[in-house]
């Protein structure tokens, strides 16, 4: 996506409120198009790029704007390089954060078929909520990120009213203090939703479970997973949606995995964003990735982003998946990878 200003016609490749020379609004400009006009080929491994061979091209859209690309499959120049979308319900789409949120969440839902919402579609959107924090700690979703998604749904038609953010907790400290620590209330408020507690609604049993109703009763959950190394975050957010004392039962007499197997099929309407630009290590430690994975099997998600960043310990909920054996949208784990858990 490039910016220009319809006055003096200068661009950008990143965003700005207005032109610096004008001062009025950018238009958006959004290419079709990725032709090849320059390549490389690096053979010498860095600590941020550790598999080689591959490839840098420099590639033009078809509004003359040029910026360049990294990638495992070898092209020639005049050829047109294209991301193919995946239509399994079981892969990942896997894509850089250049400067704005949106634009890669737009992107990589788009390679997993898109969210499919209109005006009139209800949506819950799940939020990572686990400490009272401030958001560089990345303990829970970045205001940020939350806000990229709502202004995509705004963006999208669908109706404010029909958007509920909702959390809770399964500890001590109550779901709206920690909203309000980590700056999540603040991002609701700029788009007039008020952030509600599932802790206080109602639940309906299904099966095993007492599932949120305002969860079943929606057309679409998405599920926003902070992710981090060496746990599950998708998954284990997922698990929000349950009654507090029902998970804690549940978690008792079954392992984590075998809850989200059973819970799975009851949620058929969920997509999970992994928000992984800036990740928490085992340590604590935020450490830059510039990611967004986006998929329809919470799991799959969590399998792929610990191998992309090798992570040293993989969580008993995901460890019986083998990320080879998962179809990948966008970006290949390969050109992604790097030891995040040591840099």
């Amino acid at each position: 996506m490039f910016h220009e200003c319809e006055k003096c016609k200068r661009r950008w490749s990143y965003p700005l409120s207005e032109c610096p020379y004008c001062f009025v609004s950018l238009k958006k400009i959004t290419g079709e198009k990725a032709v090849v006009r320059g390549a490389a080929k690096v053979n010498i491994p860095t600590l941020f790029h550790p598999n080689v061979p591959y490839y840098v091209f420099v590639l033009e859209d078809e509004f003359g704007n040029f910026w360049s690309h990294k990638s495992e499959e070898k092209h020639a120049l005049g050829d047109e390089l294209k991301i193919k979308a995946s239509s399994d319900p079981d892969a990942v789409a896997v894509w850089r954060v250049k400067y704005e949120h949106r634009e890669a969440i737009e992107k990589a839902l788009d390679l997993i078929g898109g969210a499919g919402v209109g005006a009139d579609s209800k949506i819950v959107v799940l939020p990572t909520l686990e400490k009272a924090s401030h958001s560089y700690f990345r303990d829970n979703i970045s205001p940020e990120f939350l806000s990229a998604v709502l202004e995509l749904l705004a963006s999208k038609g669908v109706k404010t009213e029909n958007i509920v953010v909702a959390g809770q907790s399964f500890g001590d400290l109550p779901a709206p203090a920690m909203a309000q620590k980590s700056g999540l209330v603040a991002a609701c408020q700029k788009f007039g939703i008020i952030p509600c507690d599932l802790s206080e609604g109602e639940f309906e049993k299904r099966g095993q479970f007492e599932i949120s109703k305002k969860v079943l009763d929606a057309d679409l959950t998405i599920n926003l997973a902070m992710e981090k190394m060496g746990r599950a975050a998708a998954a284990e957010n997922m698990f929000r949606v349950l009654k507090k004392e029902n998970y804690l039962g549940q978690i008792y007499l079954s392992s984590e995995a075998e809850i989200f197997a059973a819970l799975s099929p009851l949620l058929p309407n969920a997509i999970t964003i992994g928000e992984a630009e800036f990740v928490q290590r085992p340590n604590k430690i935020a450490v830059f990735m510039g990611l967004v994975l986006a998929s329809k099997n919470a799991v799959n998600l969590d399998r792929v982003f610990n191998e992309i960043a090798q992570s040293a310990k993989i969580p008993e909920i995901i460890k019986n998946i083998t990320a080879g054996g998962i179809p990948i949208a966008g970006r290949s784990i390969r050109e992604v990878q790097y030891q995040a858990e040591i840099f």
